[in-house]
């Protein structure tokens, strides 16, 4: 008898052994069969791309720390975006891998996901919730479906990253104070500093840990244990605001940072609560609406009665859960995207750390069940929904196959979202669908009539259509809605250069010129802004003005094109040396450009140069036969040489090639 007392707890510590394989080997499985086809997917167009085009347009190495640290988390030298360097870090990693290929950054947040969903199993063990009801918890977490778009959704990497690393800076901070092994502080330290380097929230993870390891556990304070980390988190925060400060450069005002935000916000706390437990109205871009919040209410009224009444001696560990949950939630909602009204109010992955406190209080809600629920029962129960939830998250993630997906989808589950019109709309332009284009840049200027990026596109549709009147006027909208709102002015210099190119065809050389002044104003080092008032000059005859132009240009850059217009006024001021000198470098820079060659023979016949005409436009011809002005000029350079044969001959093939001047015309002038 006493062999066999001997063995209850090595065979009880098998069986332990065994089950915990058992649910981790679920924990694995089942997420990954529920998101694994997200390998396939591409990107949604939301920040995705940009991020990674930028990462993958860095010099040499990918992985490059200091641009991390040093610019936002899109990569911005403009420091509009959010300071995420452990995000970028990772991304960068992903990038060295796949490149612009999105196989790899998909795999990486499903990896995440995977990852955070078993660190979660061991958290909630921690905080005292039995192994088969933290089983069966994180395995809900792992297939909610409100939770797919932070699998699916390649921006929502910092999310991942600070939910998984915080559950391992909480679980190596308890370990501490329970072993008293200093191994646990350094592991701590790392972890923490990278979560620390995902997102501002982590702040709040010290505050609940202290709580947890002071209230709930009713540890007595000892400084000389807290101290080290202490130590950890105020020279990480330092560090991380500092660093923070010196990249966001953006003034942010009190319309998108301050309590008018947060206000605006409350919705998100009965939304994501609500929509976790039942998954109703998903969506990639969502809005608040009244059905979400009003069931999202009625369910948090139900959850803390519940609590109250089942709750009887664990109510410090419920009162942390819902510390957790608050203290995740709410410091997000003091900020309000500027786009907030037009394009998303929140988004589901932002609860993906907060929910685990709702997860630990449903933890204790189960154990203190008064008539107690077994695992088999529980497992009756829950095996539905985890099906459901499942079979939900994977539809659902289709959402995320390709960008026309994306916002099809945010369009049909908000018909406000002036954003995603435009985006699709930018689609269809770009597969020269220009009907459905047009239509839904006009639905996103009725829902936003002060929108500027539709009103652009449509300059662009119809400029490329060469209706220049309407696109001239959906440029003037476009420019005059982004100058009325610069805090969201993001059309830069290109509406400027477009706008008054529209003009300059219209030959409105005036306005054109007014439109370039004020770009340049405003944005001083873009070399285009000169390049078109040069050529703005150019048409209105102001020669001395575009020469001065097409010179600030080639102080910064070698342009073929530059040197051929300056050319051109060089001539027109009879400064004929400088402009055989630009047009030759024009045709060194471009070897097959016929002008060049043209108008270089032609300025050689002004200044009596004839055999130097005849070379140079015996070249165009060479390089074009087609070149009716080749061989009228030449024609003209013959016929000053006396060889008035060869001069009809030429002519005679201008006239052929279509040329309209009066064959024989010995006219001088430069096109």
């Amino acid at each position: 008898m006493k062999s066999k007392k001997t063995n209850r707890p090595i065979k009880s510590a098998m069986r332990y052994e065994r089950s915990l394989i058992t649910y981790l080997f679920f924990l694995i499985l089942i997420p990954s069969v529920v998101y694994f086809r997200v390998l396939n997917f591409g990107l949604s167009g939301l920040d995705d791309e940009s991020i990674i085009i930028n990462i993958n347009n860095l010099e040499g190495n990918k992985i490059n720390l200091r641009e991390a640290f040093t610019h936002d988390a899109t990569l911005s030298d403009k420091g509009i975006s959010f300071y995420r360097p452990m995000q970028i870090i990772s991304l960068m990693v992903d990038a060295g891998i796949s490149g612009k290929e999105p196989w790899m950054y998909h795999l990486t947040n499903l990896l995440l996901h995977i990852f955070t969903v078993v660190t979660l199993f061991f958290f909630l063990k921690k905080t005292g919730i039995k192994a088969d009801v933290s089983f069966l918890l994180s395995l809900l977490f792992a297939v909610n479906p409100m939770f797919t778009n932070a699998v699916a959704w390649i921006p929502a990497r910092g999310d991942l990253l600070l939910c998984l690393l915080g559950l391992f800076s909480f679980i190596t901070f308890t370990e501490y104070f329970k072993s008293g092994k200093k191994v646990y502080i350094v592991i701590h330290g790392i972890v923490f500093a990278a979560a620390v380097f995902s997102k501002e929230t982590s702040v709040m993870l010290p505050v609940l840990m202290l709580i947890y390891s002071y209230y709930v556990l009713k540890e007595k304070f000892e400084l000389k244990k807290v101290v080290p980390f202490f130590s950890i988190w105020i020279v990480l925060f330092g560090l991380f605001f500092y660093m923070r400060e010196n990249v966001l450069k953006v003034k942010i005002p009190s319309s998108v940072f301050g309590i008018v935000p947060f206000i605006r916000n409350l919705p998100t706390i009965p939304i994501t609560f609500g929509r976790f437990f039942i998954p109703y109205n998903l969506s990639p871009m969502p809005f608040f609406d009244s059905v979400s919040t009003i069931t999202g209410i009625i369910l948090l009224i139900v959850f803390i009665a519940l609590t109250f009444k089942v709750i009887k001696v664990k109510k410090r560990i419920v009162i942390w859960g819902a510390i957790w949950f608050l203290a995740f939630t709410i410091p997000p909602m003091f900020f309000r995207s500027f786009f907030a009204d037009i394009e998303s109010e929140y988004f589901d992955y932002r609860a993906y750390l907060p929910i685990i406190g709702t997860l630990v209080i449903a933890g204790f809600i189960i154990q203190e069940w008064p008539t107690g629920i077994s695992f088999n029962k529980m497992l009756r129960y829950s095996i539905p929904v985890l099906i459901v939830y499942s079979i939900i998250a994977y539809n659902y993630s289709e959402v995320f196959t390709d960008q026309l997906a994306f916002f099809t989808s945010a369009i049909t589950s908000s018909s406000a979202n002036a954003i995603a019109y435009n985006a699709r709309g930018n689609i269809y332009q770009a597969h020269n669908e220009i009907e459905p284009a047009l239509a839904d840049y006009n639905s996103a200027n009725r829902i936003s009539p002060t929108y500027s990026y539709p009103y652009y596109n449509k300059g662009n549709i119809y400029n490329s259509l060469k209706d220049l009147s309407k696109a001239e006027q959906f440029f003037t909208l476009a420019l005059k809605y982004d100058t009325l709102h610069p805090d969201v002015s993001m059309l830069n210099e290109n509406v400027y250069i477009n706008l008054a190119g529209a003009k300059l065809s219209l030959k409105k050389y005036d306005e054109a010129e007014t439109v370039l002044k004020n770009a340049i104003s405003k944005y001083p080092q873009m070399i285009s802004l000169h390049n078109n008032l040069g050529l703005c000059y150019y048409y209105a005859d102001k020669n001395d003005l575009a020469v001065y132009e097409f010179s600030i240009v080639l102080e910064k850059e070698q342009n073929f094109i530059i040197y051929y217009y300056r050319g051109l006024t060089e001539s027109r001021l009879k400064d004929y040396n400088r402009a055989l000198n630009d047009f030759r470098i024009s045709a060194e820079l471009k070897p097959n450009f016929v002008d060049a060659y043209v108008n270089s023979g032609i300025t050689r016949i002004k200044i009596n140069d004839y055999e130097g005409a005849v070379s140079d436009l015996s070249r165009a011809i060479r390089l074009s036969s087609e070149s009716s002005e080749a061989y009228y000029y030449r024609g003209n350079a013959y016929s000053n040489m006396n060889r008035q044969a060869e001069a009809e001959k030429d002519w005679a093939e201008a006239r052929k090639l279509g040329f309209n001047e009066t064959i024989g015309k010995k006219e001088n002038t430069v096109r």
